[in-house]
C-alpha cells in the first residue's frame, strides 16, 4: 500500500482491525497478575486486545495473550517484564483489559466496577496502551478525556502513580483527545502510529483473518516495548521497595 494513500487517509489502518471489541476475555479474565505479592516495583498495564486477547478460534487466534505474537514471551507485555526484571526481579505485575470501556467510553464510569481487582494492586506505574476500540465514528474527545481522567483516578487508588500514555498502533480520531490529555496532565507521551504503517511490523501473511493479521507482529511488539521501555525504566528506582 502506497504511502500516499496513507496519507490522504489517516485512518485507513484502524479500518483493517476488524477483530470485534466485545467478548475479548471473560469477564473474569479482565484483571491478571504476575507476582502480585512481589516486593519491587508495581506496573500496571491498561490496554485491550494488543494487550491481551483471550482464544477466539472462529478467528484463527487460538492463545491468550497479546494478539497477533508469535509467542507469549514475545508480546509487548512480556517483553517490557523482562525487561524490567532485568533490574527487578522481585517485581509485581497487572493486566487489566479495557476493551469493554473502550467500546462504550462515553459511559465509561460504568464500567470501573469490572477493574476493581486491577484498582486494588494500587500500582507504582501505569502503561495506558489503549483507544484503538473506542467508536471513531463521532468520536467525542472532551468526553473521552473527562472518562479517561475517571478510570485513572479509580486504577490509581488514591495513590499518584507515574503514568505513561501510548497513542494507538492504528492512527485514531482519539489520537489527539489521548495527546491533550497526557499533556494537560504532565504524563510522558508515546507515539505508535507510525509502526501501523508498515506492514512488516504486522502479523501479515500468519493469520488469514484480515483483523488479526494486522495487528502488531513480532517486529512490532519489540518497537512497541522499546518505546515503552525507554519512558518505564528510568521511573523504577523510584519505586523500588525495601
Amino acid at each position: 500500500m502506497s504511502n500516499s494513500i496513507t496519507k490522504n487517509d489517516p485512518y485507513l489502518q484502524m479500518a483493517k482491525n476488524t477483530v470485534n471489541a466485545n467478548g475479548q476475555l471473560a469477564e473474569s479474565e479482565y484483571v491478571k497478575f504476575d507476582n502480585p505479592d512481589g516486593m519491587g516495583v508495581r506496573i500496571l498495564f491498561v490496554g485491550n486486545s494488543i494487550t491481551l486477547h483471550g482464544v477466539r478460534p472462529e478467528i484463527g487466534w487460538h492463545h491468550a495473550w497479546g494478539m497477533a505474537a508469535s509467542a507469549k514471551e514475545l508480546d509487548y507485555v512480556h517483553r517490557v517484564k523482562r525487561a524490567v526484571r532485568e533490574k527487578d526481579p522481585d517485581a509485581a505485575f497487572c493486566i487489566c483489559q479495557v476493551a469493554d470501556w473502550e467500546r462504550q467510553y462515553q459511559n465509561g464510569s460504568q464500567t470501573l466496577h469490572l477493574y476493581q481487582a486491577a484498582r486494588a494492586f494500587e500500582a507504582d506505574i501505569i502503561v495506558l496502551r489503549c483507544i484503538e476500540n473506542c467508536p471513531a465514528q463521532a468520536f467525542d474527545g472532551k468526553v473521552f478525556q473527562k472518562e479517561l481522567d475517571a478510570l485513572l483516578r479509580y486504577l490509581s487508588n488514591q495513590k499518584t502513580p507515574h503514568v505513561l500514555v501510548t497513542t494507538g498502533f492504528w492512527r485514531h480520531p482519539g489520537d489527539d483527545a489521548l495527546c491533550a490529555y497526557a499533556q494537560a496532565n504532565g504524563y510522558p507521551l508515546i507515539p505508535l502510529g507510525d509502526l501501523g504503517e508498515d506492514n512488516a511490523m504486522k502479523a501479515i501473511g500468519l493469520f488469514a483473518h484480515e483483523g488479526v493479521a494486522n495487528h502488531p507482529g513480532d517486529l512490532g511488539m519489540q518497537r512497541i516495548s522499546e518505546r515503552i521501555a525507554a519512558h518505564l525504566m528510568p521511573l523504577m528506582k523510584e519505586y523500588q521497595h525495601s
